[in-house]
């Protein structure tokens, strides 16, 4: 028995990364999961999930569309009658500090990590009250406490994130839709924002730095972010609702 057997999730940008790390531990753990992201690789990986043996779907998805967001639900729920969970992981960092960060980056950054989530949020609401409730995880980040100035938007999109998921889990516990809503904060993982090769990702040096600040000494792996969505999405987590969990291998604890 999986802990969610029978469970129908949908985990955004996962087409690689923590997403995809996600998106593999709950088809490990049993459930039905339909993977979207603006990447295009997010089918094959789907497929790959598929040819082991796993339920997997995936669409092209813009988090920062509302009409989009309402078309992966009602496709999730045609495809496997019901939805239960919402990762929402997609996101994008620009490293900027204050003094070269525009308005308009931060806009752009905001529209997806903050409005892509609430969007998200909304539109699987109808659904999750049809199954008799759910679990929305929202992928924040460690640096909602570890301070990086390179980090000034990002940081504070992922602040917002982590509030938005706590004013979310109150309002749901008071309503009774029985619909609970929590973080989870990565730090350092071995993903293409880190360890990537692109103009975006960290670069060796910061990477030797950010492994210098972790007491574990490593960086992270997907799949630990993964099993911790996975524990938060099933009924083991039933009476955690509004918490926020650091997966930074101790990086916040200094």
């Amino acid at each position: 028995m999986g802990l969610l057997d029978g469970k129908v999730a949908i985990v955004t940008g996962a087409a690689q990364g923590l997403g995809l790390g996600i998106a593999r531990a709950f088809c490990k753990a049993g459930a039905a999961v339909m993977l979207t992201d603006v990447l295009a690789d997010g089918e094959q990986a789907a497929a790959v999930l598929r040819d082991e043996g796993y339920r997997a779907g995936f669409m092209a998805h813009d988090v920062t569309d509302a009409e989009a967001w309402d078309a992966v639900v009602t496709a999730t729920v045609a495809k496997w009658g019901r939805l239960d969970s919402l990762v929402n992981n997609a996101g994008i960092n620009l490293i900027l500090t204050i003094e070269e960060a525009t308005v308009e980056d931060f806009r752009t950054i905001l529209d997806i990590n903050l409005l892509g989530p609430f969007r998200g949020i909304k539109a699987v609401i109808p659904a999750m009250k049809a199954a008799g409730g759910g679990a929305i995880v929202n992928i924040a980040s460690n640096s909602t406490r570890k301070m990086f100035p390179q980090t000034t938007v990002y940081s504070a999109t992922k602040a917002a994130l982590a509030n938005l998921s706590k004013t979310t889990a109150a309002h749901f516990g008071r309503s009774g839709a029985n619909i609970r809503v929590n973080s989870i904060h990565p730090g350092a993982h071995e993903t293409n924002m880190i360890v990537g090769e692109g103009e975006h990702s960290a670069g060796d040096e910061m990477v030797k730095v950010l492994i210098s600040m972790i007491p574990m000494g490593r960086l992270g792996k997907p799949a630990e972010v993964g099993a911790t969505a996975v524990f938060l999405a099933s009924d083991m987590a039933s009476y955690i609702t509004g918490a926020e969990i650091f997966v930074d291998g101790g990086a916040t604890t200094g």
